[in-house]
């Protein structure tokens, strides 16, 4: 059966692109099947691509003409996809939107699904990306948290709504998506262990230069336990 990861966060820019395009990197180098995919996305650079579909293209080795393949939605503003999209015929679909992943993840062993923002992000007037996670009851949750200052507060309110939605997350990564996030690495991972449920594993990926070399090479960074966990799945 395949297997699916829904890849969520705290808040934006946590660094769910680049866990996600290191994953898949280094699964694909291995030679597994693998697909990663940003459905929605909102914000787009001066070449008129999302920044995030950008970094899942170039791991996958894909050209920018693909972006169709692993984004549905793609809204030109930077904000959250129920204010970016313009008109009630532009905004997200729910149904539409899960049996897109769906069919997506029917064609590969394992598909890493990249939410945007954390979970209480509407994607319209009405639904939310839990909404959205809910509908796809098969995916693993894997949770982004970025250390930061009230990074604890984001992240014991995202592990609440995951837990009431029983969908507690299989790993977390704890992001220092800056120096200053370093430093508070193992604050954030103190005060989340002791709020863990089944086989939940807490890793933590400290600063380095650039994020992206950084998730260059995931098997010599503390991502590689992730790795290993997602390789035994192939």
């Amino acid at each position: 059966m395949a297997a699916s990861i829904f890849v969520t966060a705290t808040d934006t820019g946590a660094g769910k692109s680049f866990v996600t395009a290191a994953l898949t990197r280094a699964l694909l180098a291995q030679g597994h099947d693998v697909a990663a995919i940003k459905p929605v996305s909102c914000g787009r650079a001066k070449n008129n691509l999302n920044e995030d579909v950008a970094i899942l293209l170039e791991a996958q080795g894909m050209r920018a003409a693909q972006a169709g393949e692993i984004n549905l939605y793609d809204f030109s503003d930077f904000s959250a996809p129920a204010f970016a999209a313009h008109s009630g015929k532009d905004g997200v679909e729910l149904q539409h939107l899960a049996a897109w992943c769906e069919r997506i993840c029917n064609r590969h062993a394992l598909t890493l699904i990249e939410g945007i923002g954390g979970l209480m992000v509407p994607l319209n007037a009405q639904m939310l990306v839990s909404d959205w996670l809910a509908k796809l009851p098969q995916a693993e949750v894997l949770l982004v948290v970025r250390a930061r200052l009230g990074g604890i507060n984001h992240a014991l309110l995202t592990l609440e709504v995951l837990r009431k939605m029983q969908r507690f997350p299989r790993w977390i990564v704890v992001n220092a998506a800056d120096a200053a996030g370093d430093a508070m690495l193992a604050q954030h991972c103190e005060a989340i262990a002791p709020r863990l449920e089944g086989k939940c594993r807490l890793l933590t990926l400290p600063y380095q230069s650039t994020q992206y070399d950084a998730a260059l090479n995931p098997s010599a960074s503390p991502l590689e336990p992730l790795l290993a966990d997602l390789a035994w799945k192939l």
